[in-house]
């Protein structure tokens, strides 16, 4: 028999009542909710940043191929519109390639997949002119290779501009913020001046429909045309485009495909980089959120090791007569110390297992409700976004394990300083 153990389970079970049996209780749900709080940070900063980075892959593509000596303040340098290149771009698969650690060893690796699909486009600014107000936007030239499903999820009224063989198309995609200001509605026709060489352009255009990204930036300054009229005010020819834009099938293989493209397709003249190079402010802003999850963890861990210690204190000073029986029958002061230590690992697995179900149960109702609404202006995404990580949520129990566990053998020392003869004498 496992005495320690047997004596623990008698202690568990009769310290349900009383000072010792309210203050297991509120051990057991502070630490329970510590667990579910570090659980929905984990899972709302997971789904907030793979939020917010979808959009802008949704809006801008995975990786960018322009003219080398092209700048981000929207300088126009053409490159050519070359089919076989995008034919080339188009068919690339998985990439073996070669990762080398801290440690300078090197370990051949693959890609989850490659390219699924590539466009063109050409970026160029003008001023919309509505029915009593003026609005200085960037307008993106785009065709019928563009990725129209993937955007399509932003469209709040309306559709996209009809991009035919055909003729150039004369619809134009406005965001809902930029219609609010300007007053305009889906059908309305507006004028698009351009500056070309010192003199003005203009185009008429019918608002085929309304979008919305909750990025502000992006809904504040974008406008999508067909490319062929930016083409035909620019005076370019038919080949000659600002850039391409790709997307891949798995986000993370964006660099090594990029490097690919890089060394094994393009000519001198071209360079192609991660949209994460490109809006490098706002992915960094983004892994700054980690700080948030790392002081959410730290504040709860804290909760934890204070209540832990303090029920193994008072259970430890309640039973102080018990021990000074037990160690005058003969019992080693580690046998004595293991009965507290399954004591705390009993109320751990609860906490453990109440803080989980409350942790994914709350998670699960959000994901699938999204009854928790957000300001999407401030927050760029309209509920509180969750994303389940199973090795977050194996990391962030495993590591309440270790830490409880490490933490409770702190007060169990103090049974060494309790003398069974002062106890017998007292009692």
């Amino acid at each position: 028999m496992n005495f320690p153990f047997f004596i623990a389970k008698r202690i568990s079970s009769s310290s349900t009542s009383g000072y010792s049996g309210s203050l297991i209780k509120l051990a057991v749900a502070t630490i329970s909710l510590s667990i579910a709080v570090v659980l929905l940070t984990s899972f709302i900063i997971k789904g907030f940043k793979t939020g917010v980075s979808e959009k802008i892959y949704g809006f801008w593509g995975n990786i960018h191929i322009t003219d080398i000596h092209s700048t981000r303040n929207f300088e126009l340098k053409p490159i050519i519109h070359d089919k076989a290149l995008m034919d080339s771009i188009l068919s690339i698969g998985q990439i073996e390639y070669q990762s080398t650690s801290k440690n300078a060893s090197s370990t051949l690796k693959s890609t989850e997949g490659g390219v699924s699909s590539v466009s063109s486009f050409i970026t160029y600014p003008g001023i919309l002119s509505g029915s009593s107000e003026m609005e200085g936007l960037i307008f993106k030239g785009i065709d019928k290779e563009y990725n129209v499903e993937q955007f399509q999820q932003y469209l709040l009224e309306g559709q996209f501009p009809n991009l035919s063989d055909t003729v150039s198309s004369r619809e134009i995609l406005i965001s809902k913020q930029t219609a609010q200001r300007l007053q305009l509605v889906v059908d309305d026709r507006i004028t698009i001046n351009f500056l070309k060489d010192q003199n003005p352009v203009k185009r008429r255009c019918r608002i085929s429909g309304l979008y919305r990204t909750g990025l502000e930036e992006y809904d504040r300054k974008f406008a999508f045309i067909d490319k062929r009229m930016l083409q035909n005010i620019l005076n370019w020819e038919a080949y000659q485009v600002s850039g391409y834009e790709i997307q891949v099938e798995a986000v993370e293989d964006a660099p090594v495909i990029a490097d690919y493209i890089y060394d094994e397709l393009l000519p001198p003249n071209m360079y192609a980089e991660t949209i994460q190079e490109k809006q490098s402010s706002i992915f960094e802003w983004l892994e700054l959120q980690d700080i948030n999850e790392a002081v959410a963890l730290f504040l709860m861990t804290i909760v934890a090791i204070i209540n832990m210690t303090t029920v193994l204190l008072i259970l430890i000073l309640e039973r102080s007569a018990m021990i000074g029986v037990l160690k005058a029958l003969g019992q080693t002061d580690w046998s004595l110390r293991k009965i507290f230590i399954y004591n705390a690992l009993y109320i751990l697995g609860l906490a453990m297992l109440f803080g989980n179900l409350l942790g994914l149960g709350i998670a699960f109702l959000q994901k699938q409700t999204g009854i928790l609404k957000l300001d999407e202006t401030n927050y760029y995404l309209s509920t509180v976004p969750i994303e389940f990580d199973f090795s977050s949520f194996i990391a962030i129990n495993i590591g309440a394990v270790i830490v409880t566990a490490f933490v409770m053998l702190i007060p169990t020392f103090l049974i060494t300083r309790i003398s069974p003869i002062d106890i017998l004498r007292f009692d």
